[in-house]
């Protein structure tokens, strides 16, 4: 019977972090990257929130260096990522042209907005309550970070864990 306690260990701590990759009603048959390092920007646009108003992001029309942030407020990476990826936000966000925006995946305005609040966080942000937009770019596993060009081009992808120095 102790030989089985290992066992009935490394399956929780599997289940626990499964979060971030599969949600419990999904299983793909594989991870599909939709988008990748060189690839042009897909056609999106989403409403955003960066704590005193509300405007409309879209990648059709890019200034500058743009930061895009898949994530969800459940997923352990993306608590552990968010904070860093918000200090990257808070130096350069009043560089010439530079965006950055967090969309959620699967999450209502008032469970990200909670979060937010929670972790002191500043990066303007999307709630999603749905994949529509997520699944232009992949099908599984968050936090994701796409880095494009003013031209919209892909320049970095970073996927769960990744160092916020692009």
């Amino acid at each position: 019977m102790s030989s089985m306690k290992p066992c009935w260990c490394m399956l929780l701590i599997i289940c626990l972090f499964a979060g971030c990759v599969v949600d419990s009603d999904e299983t793909p048959a594989s991870s599909e990257e939709r988008v990748k390092v060189g690839d042009r920007l897909p056609s999106f646009s989403v409403d955003v929130t960066d704590g005193d108003s509300t405007y409309v992001f879209s990648s059709e029309r890019l200034t500058g260096r743009t930061v895009i942030v898949f994530f969800h407020t459940s997923c352990s990476d993306c608590q552990r990522e968010l904070p860093e990826l918000n200090d990257y936000y808070l130096r350069h966000r009043d560089d010439p042209g530079f965006r950055m925006v967090a969309i959620a995946r699967e999450e209502s305005a008032s469970e990200v907005a909670a979060f937010w609040l929670d972790y002191g966080l500043s990066i303007p942000y999307s709630p999603q309550p749905d994949r529509r937009v997520y699944n232009l770019f992949a099908d599984m596993t968050i936090p994701r970070v796409y880095v494009s060009s003013p031209q919209g081009i892909v320049e970095w992808v970073g996927i769960e864990r990744f160092s916020v120095d692009f």
